[in-house]
């Protein structure tokens, strides 16, 4: 086995690395996110009044949704708001489903733990099923 030593990068100010080459990596391999069998269902979706979804995924053999946003750099409170104004969106216009939103950030601060906690407690039919994390990004699902 070899050992390898991580460098921390700042992927805000890549030269290469953007959102979009995130967004796109994760949109043509899920299994990024240790999930377990995703499809992608649509990219850059647009929320009537609201904006754009990142990502919304489907399990392969279940009615379960996730609804993902991407963020670079610092976290903010505005992002993660809208992360969860386009779950709740989606949940109210696919009622069917089961929805869990996904907040993946670069430099995350305490605020996002105190918004998931609060996703937990607004409902259990929707609640928290994973968080994924490493040293400088997180991804939490609400």
């Amino acid at each position: 086995m070899n050992h390898v030593t991580l460098e921390e990068i700042s992927l805000k100010n890549h030269p290469i690395i953007s959102e979009k080459w995130i967004q796109d990596l994760i949109a043509n391999d899920p299994s990024i996110l240790g999930l377990g069998e995703l499809i992608l269902k649509d990219k850059e979706r647009i929320q009537q009044g609201a904006g754009r979804l990142d990502l919304l995924f489907q399990e392969i053999d279940s009615n379960k949704r996730y609804e993902v946003e991407l963020q670079l750099g610092k976290s903010d409170e505005s992002h993660i708001i809208r992360t969860i104004e386009y779950w709740d969106i989606e949940k109210k216009r696919y009622p069917q489903y089961l929805h869990s939103a996904g907040w993946l950030g670069n430099k995350t601060e305490f605020i996002c733990l105190n918004i998931n906690y609060l996703g937990r407690c607004l409902t259990s039919r929707d609640r928290a099923v994973s968080s994924s994390q490493s040293r400088s990004s997180r991804l939490m699902f609400l």
